[in-house]
């Protein structure tokens, strides 16, 4: 009887013993994958550091100043505002790089992206209208429009009109199943 108990407690030990070791060797290794990596794939050098948000905001304003007519550091520039929170200064860099070429899309899409954002509606409806009339095959654009339209002047049948020209243009993907389910929504609030 004596015997049974010991043999039985040996097995559950060795049993817990081997569980213990088996969730160790998982957990280990996948404790690796969550680990942060250095995006240059690991070669930074020792002795450089990362630069902070606001060093790089720096870094891109200097650059801008240099070269006032590249559309491309503008865009940048801006966007590092926005992420920033300062909307006000990332529309005068937009508008900037909006003055240097005048049929860029992208500079006057984020413009109403903005707008959009600080709930400045009727400012991003115009910037889309003129946006839409210009280049009317720029997807993204009728998308925000819809939403516009329909989120905030609450004009589904404008809204809704929009999001089905976005999908023609963008015919398929996970945005554009998106906005079927939106459409579908907006067309019952009609009823």
């Amino acid at each position: 009887m004596f015997f049974r108990r010991s043999k039985s407690k040996l097995r559950k030990a060795i049993f817990i013993t081997i569980t213990v070791l088996i969730a160790i060797g998982l957990v280990i290794p996948l404790a690796a994958l969550f680990q942060k990596q250095p995006s240059d794939g690991g070669a930074q050098k020792s002795g450089t550091t990362r630069s902070t948000p606001q060093e790089r905001l720096a870094g891109l304003e200097a650059e801008a100043a240099k070269a006032p007519e590249n559309t491309a550091v503008l865009m940048e520039l801006a966007d590092a505002y926005i992420y920033a929170g300062k909307p006000d200064r990332a529309l005068k860099t937009y508008e900037q790089a909006l003055a240097v070429d005048p049929g860029y899309s992208d500079a006057r899409y984020m413009i109403a992206y903005v707008y959009y954002n600080t709930n400045e509606n009727d400012q991003a409806i115009a910037k889309l209208q003129e946006l839409i009339e210009k280049d009317p095959n720029y997807a993204e654009a009728h998308l925000l429009y819809g939403y516009v339209l329909g989120n905030e002047k609450k004009d589904y049948v404008g809204g809704i009109q929009e999001l089905e020209r976005f999908i023609a243009l963008a015919k398929e993907g996970p945005e554009t199943e998106k906005v079927k389910l939106i459409i579908d929504e907006w067309k019952a609030k009609q009823e």
